[in-house]
């Protein structure tokens, strides 16, 4: 942290992730698997603005190797784990910003921008855009708020066994903004009421190919500290 409130950050990490008991050893497993290694780092900075505001980014860099997945060997075509040849590399940039102008009053964005390949080839289920907003507003006792947060997916690419061959096939899935909104109240320092709504405009949206996503539902309860 400099003198003049700016942040500075980096990190580096690895990982492994062993193959499971059943991905080696039952009827199609396959002993010979390789743990998944990853490795990545990033940097970044932040910079508070005002006393009531801060705007940050940060650089990532990440890179998976023997990735597990399925596949379909000749000639009986069963399932089978078995480890990637080629390394699946993910970077991008994130950006935030979060301002209070008022006690009343709390605004918070992100971004995301993130390129993934596989060989080269853009990975299933990466968007390259993501973003969201909150805006919430508090009572002037602090006892209440209100929350509305928009969430934005941008278009990705899925991997779909829609064609009789078995052969995949790439689609692509749609663009997509959610909706949610909740509140609470404080009855005291120890109950406080809550309710959200989410997907409040119902939005008709695929995370995944041909898999269904809740429509709007509300929730409501209370939470007891002691």
């Amino acid at each position: 942290r400099l003198p003049t409130e700016t942040v500075l950050r980096a990190s580096y990490g690895e990982g492994f992730k062993a193959p499971s008991l059943y991905q080696q050893f039952s009827e199609y497993g396959n002993v010979a698997l390789d743990p998944e290694e990853a490795r990545g780092w990033e940097a970044g900075i932040e910079q508070v603005i005002g006393g009531n505001s801060t705007i940050g980014f940060t650089y990532f860099d990440s890179k998976l190797k023997d990735e597990i997945y399925i596949t379909y060997p000749a000639p009986d075509y069963n399932a089978t784990p078995d480890n990637r040849a080629t390394e699946s590399r993910q970077h991008g940039i994130e950006a935030f910003v979060s301002a209070r102008p008022i006690p009343q009053l709390r605004l918070d964005a992100a971004y995301t921008y993130l390129k993934a390949r596989e060989n080269g080839v853009v990975e299933a289920r990466r968007p390259k855009h993501i973003a969201s907003v909150n805006a919430t507003v508090f009572s002037a006792d602090q006892r209440s708020s209100a929350t509305l947060t928009l969430r934005y997916n941008g278009r990705q690419s899925d991997v779909a066994y829609t064609d009789p061959s078995y052969v995949p096939v790439r689609v692509s899935l749609k663009e997509y903004v959610l909706v949610n909104f909740n509140a609470e109240y404080k009855l005291n320092d120890n109950i406080t009421l809550f309710g959200r709504v989410e997907n409040l405009i119902n939005e008709d949206y695929e995370e995944v190919f041909s898999f269904a996503t809740p429509g709007r539902a509300g929730y409501g309860g209370v939470r007891v500290r002691f």
